[in-house]
């Protein structure tokens, strides 16, 4: 038998300092009060934008001769991919990131629920996260997932247009969010 005479219980009484309900409402209002929020649905808004724009969207940026409708669907899956792992990486806390990407998939069911449903794709995305999670020494490990989802995972050709556009990708939406000047 076990001796828990040295064991204490503690009050029914719930310890204020960590009331999740509390904390978030006071992280709430301070990130509304400092700008953040509005800062971070203005950057989800931009980053819908620039996926979905007509003629100059950031996700379709130097279509060519290797696309066709996988390809463009698999380019603007990436985009979002990069957007979510990039907000991730800059925002300030989670309440933030999430402001973002809410605003990010709510313009984009917005503005275009086909291409809303694209991006949506799990299983699409899921492979991304996977090859991101248990390949980080592989820089073109999104390059590699983005050919297999167009069906040409053989192809050299491919893989390092794939990592290419994960370059473009990555860089060109760490610019912007690094823009954002969030308050920390």
């Amino acid at each position: 038998m076990c001796d828990d005479s040295d064991m204490k219980i503690l009050s029914g009484r719930p310890s204020q300092k960590f009331d999740t309900g509390e904390g978030a409402a006071t992280a709430f209002t301070r990130e509304k009060a400092n700008g953040n929020l509005e800062k971070a649905r203005r950057l989800g808004a931009k980053f819908a934008e620039d996926l979905l724009r007509n003629g100059s969207s950031k996700a379709l940026f130097g279509v060519g001769a290797f696309d066709d409708d996988t390809t463009i669907t698999q380019r603007r899956v990436m985009f979002a991919y990069v957007v979510n792992q990039v907000i991730g990486d800059t925002a300030p806390n989670s309440m933030v990131g999430q402001s973002a990407l809410s605003a990010f998939y709510e313009e984009a069911r917005n503005q275009s629920q086909e291409i809303y449903e694209q991006i949506n794709d799990s299983a699409a995305f899921s492979q991304y996260l996977l090859a991101a999670r248990y390949q980080p020494e592989d820089p073109c490990a999104i390059g590699k997932v983005f050919s297999r989802l167009c069906g040409r995972e053989n192809e050299a050709l491919f893989v390092e247009y794939g990592c290419e556009l994960a370059d473009f990708f990555t860089r060109y939406c760490a610019r912007e969010a690094l823009e954002i000047r969030w308050v920390r």
